[in-house]
């Protein structure tokens, strides 16, 4: 008895290992076109006996496409040479079919890679058309940024990002593990306009997801980062995801504590929830390691002029603007506070009488004229108005120093119009 289970279990084992293809994988190994094979894998990937087949299904969807994509290239080869030499017949072909099949090949690739590197039912790993699809198609990468360029030329920015997108990924695909990845030159700059396709497709996770791949590009970080909190701005509709923002700005700015677009989003966003206490708490942290820096000592003085701290306000205004005197819009901050102080000591001065004493009004004039200075700076600075708006607080200033018969009154009181 004993003798006979042996010898049938024999016989078990290899009528298994004589079995071949399951039914399944025969009918796609006959396809003739890429569709029709992508419609039977696609139906009848759970009837695939093993990780074995899966990936010959899906190498087999990669030499549909690959078929494609020669067929198309040899036209485009034969084309350049009749263009060079002056003669011979340029022939149309599919440029739409060309990038589909190119992107089919790439997304195929992965999957039979995924399986092709899973273990068999002995527990052993046998790769078979690893290095064949990594070899055949790593150089193709670049078809993929011109199915980009061919996509947003034609409005579809879906399609512009899937290209992009796939170009971007497929450089951390195993498949392409023993290449020289590192060595894409285009990899942050893809990724960066995957990330605005992505934002113009209202597409906000892939936003950050390609821009944080962007921002390892020291000439892209920060369009990268302006585009990635646009991205995170745009969801902010209740106080609770303005929270979870902030909560977001502060993990990036730990871990980049030198990012002053992060820096100034973090005190916007504080500003906006009111969270002063953290605000003041990120300044003098902010201090600690810059003394100088112009952000805080700038939002200092605003909200000390909101407040009507003249004094602090002033005196916060003067140390940013050591560090950036050219900046328009401090200066016009700091002179239209030092106009309102100059224009309150002269109230105080008035008294009932209404009238300010010669003593008085020549320790309330170097005030007026300070402010004077600072406005005419921001004129010469921003002649437009296109950051701050000088002309009113000067016409004031003028008007104190000079009346409004003074010419200068008057262009100034023009300027406010």
């Amino acid at each position: 008895m004993k003798k006979i289970l042996i010898a049938a279990l024999m016989v078990a084992n290899a009528a298994a290992a004589m079995a071949g293809d399951s039914d399944a994988l025969k009918a796609i190994m006959k396809a003739k076109s890429y569709d029709e094979a992508k419609a039977m894998v696609t139906s009848s990937l759970g009837s695939l006996a093993n990780s074995e087949e899966k990936a010959k299904a899906y190498n087999k969807l990669v030499d549909l496409a690959m078929d494609k994509v020669q067929d198309v290239m040899g036209v485009m080869s034969n084309n350049a040479m009749a263009e060079q030499m002056g003669n011979g017949k340029i022939e149309a072909y599919d440029t739409l079919g060309f990038y589909q099949a190119m992107y089919n090949a790439f997304a195929d690739a992965a999957e039979c890679d995924k399986y092709d590197n899973m273990p068999n039912e002995k527990g052993k790993v046998k790769v078979k058309f690893h290095k064949p699809n990594a070899d055949r198609l790593w150089n193709m990468r670049a078809h993929l940024i011109n199915g980009g360029i061919f996509f947003q030329e034609k409005g579809n920015l879906a399609n512009a990002f899937k290209y992009l997108s796939m170009y971007v990924d497929s450089n951390k695909f195993p498949l392409f593990s023993e290449q020289d990845a590192a060595a894409d030159e285009n990899l942050t700059n893809m990724a960066y306009y995957a990330a605005v396709f992505a934002y113009q497709n209202q597409d906000m996770a892939n936003v950050e997801k390609y821009c944080d791949i962007a921002m390892k590009d020291p000439e892209k970080a920060s369009d990268a980062m302006s585009l990635k909190m646009a991205a995170l701005q745009a969801n902010l509709h209740t106080r609770a995801d303005s929270l979870a923002y902030a909560e977001k700005l502060e993990g990036i700015y730990a871990q980049d504590p030198n990012n002053e677009v992060v820096f100034g989003m973090l005190i916007t966003t504080y500003s906006g929830l009111g969270e002063s206490a953290k605000m003041e708490q990120l300044f003098d942290k902010k201090l600690a390691s810059d003394p100088n820096n112009f952000t805080v000592w700038a939002v200092r003085g605003q909200n000390a002029m909101i407040a009507q701290n003249l004094d602090e306000a002033i005196a916060d205004f003067k140390k940013a603007l050591a560090t950036q005197p050219n900046n328009a819009q401090v200066r016009t901050y700091l002179g239209a506070c030092l106009l309102d102080k100059a224009a309150q000591a002269e109230d105080r001065a008035a008294g009932r009488t209404g009238r300010v004493s010669p003593q008085a009004m020549e320790q309330i004039r170097p005030i007026f004229e300070e402010a004077r200075e600072n406005l005419e700076m921001a004129k010469q600075l921003d002649p437009n108005k296109e950051q701050a708006n000088w002309a009113y607080p000067l016409y004031r200033c003028y008007y104190s120093l000079y009346g409004e018969d003074d010419q200068r009154t008057k262009d100034a009181e023009a300027a406010t119009h």
